[in-house]
């Protein structure tokens, strides 16, 4: 029982892990485009913290699902 949930956790861990080493090459890639430039992204702040809010929630009901399944 302790194993699934130990599981689901480390799979959150690491999805976490893979979406924020992905959005980091995005956003890299977005703004060092030529190595003497900086381009900002002051309008892509709020698509970002959507997609971490969508994350989040994501991950959060996978957990609670899972806490609920092991105690039926």
């Amino acid at each position: 029982m302790t194993n699934k949930i130990n599981m689901v956790i480390n799979l959150s861990i690491l999805a976490l892990l893979i979406y924020l080493s992905v959005a980091i090459k995005k956003i890299e890639d977005k703004v060092f485009t030529d190595p003497n430039v900086m381009i900002p992204l002051a309008n892509q702040i709020d698509a970002r913290n959507q997609l971490e809010y969508n994350m989040m929630t994501f991950l959060n009901n996978a957990l609670v699902n899972a806490i609920n399944e092991q105690e039926k």
